[in-house]
């Protein structure tokens, strides 16, 4: 369950740094930044 889990929340994680990047605006990389974390902490990793 852990390798499973791992991989979605790493390819969640990945897709969110690709939206950063390509996203020029700054508040919308502060705003996914936020959502991130959120989601990181919710899934109980940090």
């Amino acid at each position: 369950m852990k390798f499973t889990k791992g991989l979605v929340v790493g390819g969640l994680l990945a897709t969110g740094l690709l939206m950063m990047y390509n996203d020029t605006d700054l508040l919308n990389k502060n705003k996914m930044m936020k959502k991130g974390k959120k989601f990181v902490k919710k899934m109980g990793i940090i």
